[in-house]
Parts: structure tokens; sequence; C-alpha cells
């Protein structure tokens, strides 16, 4: 263990709120159970501060909002970039890989560019429910940070938004029974789902893990089961996290099939509330932004994701007009697969820059604060996401002075510094709830070279299987562009 890991830590500045306060120090921060207990400044001359300690800044730790811990870029094997609802299928090539493994990895490669807070939107595998939520909570605590499992519910349209006959009425005879097989399983009723959830998260919940009912979208499930979850997470105070408009066909089959609007009926089930996030949310209209702020409902921006699956962009400036708390997801997709958290806050922060001489429409506090958002997402804490006493002691430290090393002192707040050149590769440390994630870029917790090695010795064993599936996923394909382009998805069942 380096001196990093030292109590209590000293560091040249503190950027307690990004975009909010002015940077202060040196400081020293000390910790209790968890928690910041206090934090003190130290003279600048002080010999209790090295020189790489006087270099060192500490922020809060940052959120990912919406994540599916893939551990595996999807072009390892074979699913590229396409539009989302062609991509979905492609999934399946994927072979069957340790879950602890592939979730390990993800929540490693996050850690080390700054992520202490996680929602992971669980894809099964196809084995035992409990001992994939088992895996992947175990994967969280050996890595240490903060992870909202939300646990996957569905039991509609699992071959395409509508009637999965008119779909398989447009292929190969051959085609349709493998089809079936492959991509629509049996689901359990929508009680059983919900009981489910609860009986998982009787046995995984803890300090760091928090279980979530995850409806994988209204056009994947029925009323009956959107209406036992809103009633389940009234009762039980559990969070909801689901996708919603993600696509244009998503919004298309919604209008269609909830010709009252989809929100009104949501909003009429008790579905909107402060404990729902909602992810993606490109294809929202005015109307239905100022209904999930009254609710106060968190949207989960997935920027790159969204990006790579040609799915459109959030209407950023609109949400958080309607006064939307916004935050961030990197959804497994970031656009150069690093999962670099700072690179995703400054795409953000440009892509969404107004084109006028009145400046950058998204203010320094308005992109740090979706960081503060994203805890509400994990963790359901509203006060979390910044460093004063009293507050969890989740933070990054990152080498300011190597970043800074050609800035003239002053000319540039840290904030905007960090905005322009932060990344993983200045991340010096990660600590969550008061003990180190990470150190000088290594994650503590696990060995990412052996999972690395047994993921790509494992995908290399089992390639015949993405083989065989390839031409099959290509047919399907190209059947779903038919359905969709026929309109096939607004038909009324």
């Amino acid at each position: 263990m380096s001196s990093l890991a030292a109590r209590p830590l000293l560091v040249g500045k503190l950027l307690a709120a990004p975009g909010e306060k002015p940077a202060a120090g040196p400081v020293e921060i000390a910790f209790k159970k968890g928690f910041i207990e206090s934090i003190s400044p130290v003279a600048a001359i002080s010999d209790e501060l090295t020189d790489e300690q006087r270099g060192l800044l500490a922020m809060p730790a940052l959120a990912n909002a919406h994540d599916h811990g893939r551990g595996l870029s999807t072009f390892a094997f074979g699913a590229g970039d396409r539009p989302l609802e062609l991509w979905l299928p492609a999934l399946k090539l994927q072979p069957a890989l340790p879950v602890y493994a592939l979730t390990a990895l993800a929540l490693a490669g996050m850690a080390r560019s700054g992520v202490g807070a996680v929602v992971h939107c669980h894809n099964p595998s196809g084995g035992d429910a409990l001992e994939e939520a088992q895996a992947v909570c175990q994967a969280a605590r050996d890595v240490g940070v903060r992870l909202a499992l939300a646990l996957p519910l569905c039991d509609r349209n699992a071959l395409a938004y509508g009637n999965s006959e008119h779909l398989l009425s447009l292929m190969a005879p051959g085609d349709r029974e493998q089809v079936r097989a492959t991509w629509d399983p049996p689901t359990l009723s929508p009680a059983a789902q919900v009981e489910r959830v609860e009986a998982i998260a009787s046995v995984c919940e803890g300090d760091l893990i928090h279980v979530q009912y995850c409806p994988r979208g209204p056009q994947w499930c029925s009323n009956t089961l959107l209406e036992q979850i809103a009633a389940a997470s009234a009762e039980t105070g559990r969070r909801i996290h689901t996708h919603v408009f993600e696509t244009r066909y998503q919004r298309e089959w919604a209008d269609a099939h909830y010709p009252q609007g989809l929100f009104r009926y949501l909003d009429d089930i008790g579905f909107l509330s402060p404990r729902l996030t909602i992810a993606h949310g490109i294809w929202l209209r005015a109307d239905e932004l100022e209904l999930l702020a009254e609710r106060g409902v968190t949207v989960s921006v997935n920027t790159s994701s969204n990006l790579r699956l040609r799915s459109g962009l959030a209407s950023y400036r609109a949400m958080l007009d309607a006064g939307i708390p916004v935050a961030f997801g990197l959804d497994g997709m970031s656009l150069n697969d690093r999962d670099d958290a700072f690179e995703e806050l400054r795409l953000n922060y440009h892509l969404y820059a107004s084109p006028s001489l009145n400046g950058n429409r998204l203010s320094l506090a308005e992109v740090f604060a979706a960081h503060r958002h994203g805890v509400v997402a994990v963790c359901d804490r509203r006060d979390g996401g910044v460093l004063e006493p009293g507050q969890p002691a989740d933070f990054t430290l990152l080498d300011y002075g190597a970043m800074t090393r050609d800035v003239v002192e002053g000319a540039c707040s840290p904030a905007e510094i960090i905005l322009a050149r932060g990344s993983r590769n200045y991340l010096k440390a990660l600590w969550v709830a008061g003990k180190p994630v990470v150190d000088r870029g290594q994650v503590l917790g696990i060995d990412e070279s052996s999972l690395q090695e047994e993921i790509g010795d494992k995908l290399r064993s089992q390639s015949r299987h993405v083989y065989s599936l390839q031409a099959l996923v290509g047919r399907y394909q190209q059947v779903l562009e038919q359905f969709y382009s026929a309109g096939l998805h607004t038909t009324l069942e």
C-alpha cells in the first residue's frame, strides 16, 4: 500500500463542490467509519506536505447513473455499432462467460476513471438469477465501489416492439423456430418477477449494495407488470430504473399503444416519483419533461451510447430548464470503449454547448451536478456528491500538478482544467466509504490481468458459438429492418 493510503490525507487542492465552490487548499482530510470527519487547512509551506501531495487535487468521486457492466467490448464478438433495434439481437453472439469476471472488469475500468458509484442494469446470461446477482454484488464488493443492482423485469415484445407473429411471418420458415427459441425465452409472471427482486434483495443488499426494480422499458413490460412494480416501489421505497424513449421507434410504439400518453398512464399508476430514474429519454416532449420535473424523476443522459447506436441526442438543455435532475451514464458504450467518466463529462459539456456568442449554455455547476444526481440514482441519497464533514468519504485524487504543468497558476479555475483535461491518465487514487479502491492506477481488490486473461481464453475457446449464430443474426436484422420500416411496430395487437 502506498503513502496515499495513509490517514489523514494531505492534498494541495480540494474541490469540494466542482463548479459551485472555488478550490481550497492545501488541506488535511480525516475520516471516521467511512465518512469525512474533518477538513482542515494546512500551511502551504508546511513541511508536512511532500511534493507529490502538493500536486494532488481531491474532488468527489464520479457516478455512473446507467450501465450494464459488460466488461467486454461488444466488438469482441462481432456486435458492431448499429441502430439499437438492429444491435440488440447481435448481443446473443456473446457466448456464456463468467458473470463475476465480466462485472469485476467493468467496475474496475470505471473505478480507474474515478467512478465510485454505478447503476448496473444486469443482462442475464441464462444462469440462476440469484447466483448471477450474487456474482455481480461480490464483484462490486471486491472492487470496492457502490452499486445499484437493477434487476431486469420484462414479459412482452421480446422479438420486436409489437406482434411477434407479424415479425415471424416475414422470416423464412427455417428461421422462425430458431429465432423464437433463441430470443424469446419463457418469463415468470409479473407477481413472481417482483417477488424475485425482493428475494434477491434480502440476500444481496448491504452497506454499498442497493437493489432496484429494472423494468427494461415500457415496450417490454405489460401493464400488469408496470402496475405491480409501481405498487411494490411505493410500498417498499425501493427505487426503479428503466429505459424510456431511447429511439424514435420506441416513441412511435408508445404513441400508438397509449393514445392517452404513456407518461399520463405511468403517472396514473403511481410509477412516476422521486424513486424513479429514466435512462435515455431522448424522444421526450416538452409536456413530458414538465411532468417528470413535477414528480422529481431523475433522467440519465447516455451520450456516447446514443451516438454509437444512432438513437439521437437528448434535449439536455430543455431537461435542465424544466427542472429535471440530470445524471450521466456510460451505458457500457463509451466512444472509445475506455469507459472514462471524465471524457464523458467533457463530451457532454461541449456537445450540448450553445452555438452562439453567449457562451456555453451549460455552466460548470450544471455539468458537474450530474454526478450528484447520479449519487441519487445509485444510492437514493440526495445530500451526497460533495466533500464536506459528515459526507461519505467518496473521492478521487488527481495528479493536478501534471495536468497543469504548462498552465499559469490561477489563469483557469481547477473545474475548468478538469473539464478540459481530466482523464483516467491523471487519476492517482479513488476512495469509497473511506477505503482506497484505486491507487496509482491499480485496482486494489482484484487482479485485473488474471480476469482479462480468463475472459480472453474462454471467449476464444467458444468462438464456434459466435460463428454459428452470425448468419442467423444477419437475417434477423434484415427482417427487423423490414418490420420497422413498414410501421408494423405501430399496429395494435
